[in-house]
């Protein structure tokens, strides 16, 4: 394989992701009746939003890193391509949940979808409408990633099949388990930082670097040995690292950056260990700050500011700017430990995933 065999596997899984969304379920939808067209429209530009692609990112370069010489990367490409409509469905179904108009810095489908309705000049109101009509294409998503999931393991010999399946499954019920329990804390309001990690590890860290370096491995054949093992730790660490420098995000970077509303994580009480460490630094007048911001869904650009700076005054920022600084060094760390076991283009690219996942060049100098 050659240095650019990411470039041609990613533009290949482009095509294969338009290919399964209109089989799947642009064809069918509109075959049922043509007035259907811009909710199949709107399923294909779900997909294609401008992704980063780190899952089959990760995906591919555990594969690389332990397949066979002369491997066909094209069972690879159909799961990469299946975990990119379950991450479409996903984002679909927790705009509606977050009530986020925004998503990858445009409008979210339930947003564009009730900006449909208000320009039909729509019966009912236009908001609920956008939540249904979301629902019903997150569950389209849904139903085109088992068929393309049966075409990734087709080759596959019956134990490998078997494998492959039962990670892909465990990925798709951890990452709704962490949904679940943020809901249920958010309700709670229970925003210690343990109660945080968990949701974290199943919702973000394993289903965005470790569940897709399992898959890459199970693909490959080769789930364990000192590679895999190397892998695997690399996988714990970033994962944890993006999901924190995420929390981070949300109050110090920019929509133009993330995609997303400022604060929306702190508008929503969402609970994230920077939230706790915060709460476990803050003095009474900080916490007084948190208390009444947090959970505010009408929270402004001044009251979100105020939480910003409650973040770096307790030292709570740079509380995880620590952490990520320490889970840089363990990933690091492990693919020093692959480098004897795989090609230098496979550490490279390892290498340039771990920096763009813990990138925080938008964070004030917090210590």
């Amino acid at each position: 394989m050659t240095d650019d065999a990411v470039k041609v596997f990613l533009a290949t899984l482009e095509e294969r992701l338009e290919s399964a969304v209109t089989s799947t379920v642009g064809a069918p939808l509109k075959g049922v009746d043509a007035g259907l067209a811009p909710f199949a429209d709107l399923c294909l530009s779900a997909v294609k939003s401008g992704g980063k692609r780190l899952r089959p990112r990760f995906a591919f370069w555990a594969w690389r890193a332990v397949a066979p010489a002369g491997a066909s990367p094209e069972p690879l490409v159909h799961l990469a391509a299946a975990v990119e409509l379950l991450h479409a469905a996903i984002l679909v179904h927790d705009d509606v949940i977050d009530d986020s108009d925004v998503r990858r810095g445009q409008p979210s489908v339930r947003a564009a979808l009730a900006a449909r309705h208000r320009d039909r000049r729509g019966s009912g109101d236009a908001r609920q409408f956008g939540d249904h009509m979301a629902l019903l294409v997150g569950d389209l998503l849904w139903s085109a990633v088992h068929d393309t999931v049966d075409l990734a393991v087709e080759p596959l010999a019956p134990e490998a099949r078997r494998r492959v399946r039962s990670a892909f499954a465990a990925m798709r019920v951890e990452v709704l388990a962490g949904q679940f329990l943020e809901l249920q804390a958010q309700a709670d309001r229970d925003y210690a930082a343990a109660t945080a990690g968990k949701i974290q590890r199943y919702k973000t860290s394993s289903y965005t670097v470790l569940r897709p370096v399992h898959l890459g491995l199970e693909l490959a054949g080769t789930p364990h040995g000192a590679a895999p093992d190397a892998l695997q730790r690399y996988a714990v660490a970033v994962g944890r690292a993006f999901q924190l420098r995420d929390d981070l995000s949300d109050l110090f970077s920019t929509t133009a950056d993330s995609g997303k509303r400022v604060g929306d994580d702190i508008r929503g009480g969402k609970p994230t260990e920077l939230l706790g460490a915060a709460l476990e630094l803050a003095g009474a007048a900080d916490r007084a700050i948190l208390t009444e911001v947090v959970g505010d869904e009408t929270a402004d650009e001044i009251a979100i500011a105020d939480v910003r700076s409650v973040m770096m005054r307790t030292g709570a920022a740079a509380r995880i700017h620590d952490h990520i600084d320490e889970l840089v060094g363990s990933a690091r760390r492990a693919i020093e430990e692959l480098r004897p076991h795989t090609d230098a283009a496979v550490c490279t690219g390892l290498s340039g995933m771990l920096a763009e996942c813990t990138d925080l060049s938008f964070l004030p100098d917090a210590r």
